[in-house]
């Protein structure tokens, strides 16, 4: 907790009328089978989330707190549950406390906490964030901070990094960046990038080091040929110290946006070397965890429509050509109000027990998001 009193320390510094506080609820009542799970049941999740953040001129401070409630007794005796609550952020201490009562779970966690300067030519940032690198909208295999999981339910809720990072912006379209960030286990990961416009464009080389990963990687992006198309790829060189493996793995996609208020997306992943599913879950604290793939190759894909200003419907896809695996993610979603939205969704998969979809079973969700 030193990081929680030094930033506390801060905030006299950082004091100033500018304060802004944001709630949000948000609920999932879900119907599944869990993982290794033999019946179907109906349990339900609850985030409360509190946003506040602190500025005064260049400087600012960021906190972010959640409260999530767990309820179904069946769910929380399920391996399912023990498997994704015995997660925890790669961090050198502890940042969520629980506690159990009759038929549920209450866990409160931290989820970012950090003080920042910016300005027109410095960005830097210290304590609990998210690092963001690579291009990717479904996978980010040069991120290996906060990568995304496109088979969570929520896949953009990332555990935070115990990190510094500065940015400096050596000319108008020209960033330098450096991070370091201390693990549980108290060693360090270490990423450079500088990124610049290369004329066709965008371009930035990553390095990464740590005690059980190496990555030399490059991310791109750019329009094609003033299409409307816009194409992005990202991927590098890799090194699995722990395997004693080096591999290559890259991603390529397009995104366009019709008329007709479709928005299209699609994305291949290719890795030169895969990985048994048992690696999944012995050496799940890796850096490289979410570069592990069953498959060589994955096409992933997405829709999204406006069907008027209330009514918005989404899918997401994802295949895997050599075991024919298939992940489906449809979305409807109708807004109430400024504040309020209600979602029907379902995470459907089909497979054999050799990939990743083919162990889970199919599930389905209400969410209700509220903010206030």
């Amino acid at each position: 907790m030193k990081t929680v009193k030094f930033l506390l320390l801060l905030t006299p510094i950082l004091y100033a009328a500018q304060q802004e506080i944001i709630m949000e609820n948000t609920n999932f009542t879900l119907s599944a089978i869990p993982y290794l799970g033999k019946e179907r049941i109906l349990y339900n999740y609850n985030r409360l989330r509190t946003n506040y953040t602190l500025k005064n001129g260049n400087w600012y401070l960021n906190f972010i707190g959640d409260i999530d409630n767990y309820l179904g007794e069946k769910y929380l005796k399920s391996n399912e549950y023990l498997m994704l609550s015995s997660l925890k952020a790669d961090i050198p201490f502890a940042i969520e406390t629980s506690q159990d009562y009759d038929g549920g779970a209450l866990l409160g966690r931290i989820h970012r906490f950090n003080i920042g300067y910016s300005d027109d030519k410095q960005h830097v940032v210290f304590g609990l964030q998210k690092i963001s690198m690579g291009v990717g909208r479904i996978w980010t295999p040069t991120d290996l901070f906060n990568p995304r999981d496109p088979l969570a339910l929520e896949p953009d809720q990332i555990f935070p990094v115990y990190a510094f990072s500065y940015s400096y912006a050596l000319g108008q379209t020209t960033e330098a960046m450096g991070v370091v960030s201390q693990r549980q286990d108290k060693s360090y990961k270490y990423a450079a990038r500088i990124k610049g416009h290369a004329g066709f464009a965008d371009a930035a080389l990553d390095l990464f080091e740590s005690n059980d990963a190496q990555m030399i990687g490059y991310e791109l992006e750019g329009d094609l040929s003033d299409t409307g198309i816009e194409w992005r790829s990202e991927g590098g060189y890799f090194k699995d110290k722990i395997e004693q493996k080096n591999f290559f793995e890259c991603i390529v996609g397009i995104d366009y946006g019709f008329q007709n208020g479709i928005t299209a997306a699609l994305e291949w992943l290719h890795t030169t070397h895969t990985y048994p599913l048992v690696a999944f879950y012995e050496i799940s604290d890796s850096s490289l965890s979410n570069n592990r793939f069953t498959s060589s190759d994955y096409i992933g894909t997405s829709l999204d429509y406006n069907f008027n200003l209330l009514l918005e419907g989404s899918v997401s896809m994802i295949y895997n050509p050599p075991n024919h695996g298939l992940f489906a993610a449809p979305l409807l979603s109708y807004t109430i109000d400024d504040d309020t939205s209600i979602s029907l969704g379902a995470m459907l998969y089909h497979g054999n027990e050799q990939n990743e979809f083919g162990i889970l079973d199919n599930r389905y969700y209400l969410k209700v998001k509220k903010t206030f």
